[in-house]
């Protein structure tokens, strides 16, 4: 009976419950488990740092941040913007459409943007209802107006929108799949991460790592995954002071180099001093990236600057 009350005052003490979620929430046994670091794997969806991006915690794919390998990003967030990418909040009304295709709530995914349900669905016409613009866009009815389909994994395949996203399944919009495990490639998606299969979404692997050049997951053996030592997000710059990711950028600090997460703002710029948004430029001065465009601001890329204002090239590179 002592050993009992002395059992229950610890669990009140250290907050612990008999609910593994819970306890993963609180993060305390995930830490010790192994999980919720960066470069480790997820406790279930979540990072005591970083973000849960195909199983993995990585310096990449949170809201704000620049997408992992593939455009990848955590499930509440989507990537948008040109090249590497910016990952934003998506599924709500107005906002992106989440992968693959999907918006909360029963809301359907016109053009990239979700419609709440019980409104219009802008351009194709009807009324949003779980996923279906009236007469089209759901799982089985016609394709609407351009070869859209707006319903949750669901693509338009000859006409009508068929499922997808799954094993053997086509892609559906963007290049997507329904889960970690599955990549998407020559239009279909198939499984990845076990050994010799195709790398998962932010070059991960459930076994082994991700050869940089055949994009497979191998055996960490030898010499072999031996680009895993460097180049990846928290690791040593590899050599010519290079990283793996097009995300990923060099960076100095306490006499040696690192792989940051770069691109964002605050971040540090990318290679060839480029951000990932058209809303942010390189501050020359400190190596970030910060937003431009406005009055005593950077000027964007190609010397742009907001509407009334010019950039001044022989000024640094400011909108005045």
């Amino acid at each position: 009976m002592r050993k009992l009350i002395l059992a229950s005052a610890l669990l009140g003490l250290c907050g612990c419950t008999s609910d593994n979620g819970a306890l993963e929430t609180d993060m305390s046994v995930g830490d010790l488990a192994g999980c919720g670091v960066l470069g480790s794997p997820c406790c279930g969806t979540t990072c005591t740092s970083g973000a849960c991006v195909g199983g993995v915690c990585q310096a990449c794919g949170g809201a704000g941040q620049m997408c992992c390998s593939g455009r990848a990003c955590e499930a509440s967030d989507v990537c948008t913007g040109n090249g590497a990418g910016i990952c934003t909040h998506c599924g709500s009304p107005g906002e992106a459409c989440c992968a693959p295709n999907t918006c909360s709530a029963g809301g359907c995914c016109v053009s990239g943007v979700c419609t709440g349900s019980g409104s219009t669905c802008p351009t194709v016409g009807g009324t949003c209802a779980n996923g279906s613009c009236g007469s089209c866009g759901a799982s089985g009815q016609p394709c609407c107006t351009g070869a859209v389909c707006t319903a949750a994994a669901v693509s338009c395949v000859a006409g009508q929108c068929a499922v997808c996203g799954g094993a053997g399944q086509p892609c559906c919009a963007g290049q997507t799949c329904g889960g970690a495990a599955l990549v998407c490639s020559n239009n279909i998606c198939q499984s990845c991460g076990a050994l010799g299969l195709a790398c998962c979404a932010a070059n991960t692997c459930a076994g082994g790592c991700c050869d940089a050049q055949s994009a497979l997951c191998i055996a960490k053996t030898g010499a072999s995954c031996a680009t895993a030592a460097c180049g990846a997000a928290g690791q040593p710059c590899c050599a010519g002071s290079t990283c793996n990711l097009a995300s990923l950028s060099c960076v100095m600090a306490n006499g040696s180099s690192t792989c940051a997460v770069c691109g964002g703002q605050g971040q540090p710029c990318c290679a060839a001093d480029t951000c990932g948004a058209a809303t942010l430029a390189c501050d020359m001065n400190n190596n970030t990236c910060a937003p431009c465009g406005a009055k005593a601001q950077p000027c964007c890329a190609s010397n742009m600057c907001n509407a009334g204002l010019a950039c001044q090239v022989a000024q640094d590179h400011v909108c005045q």
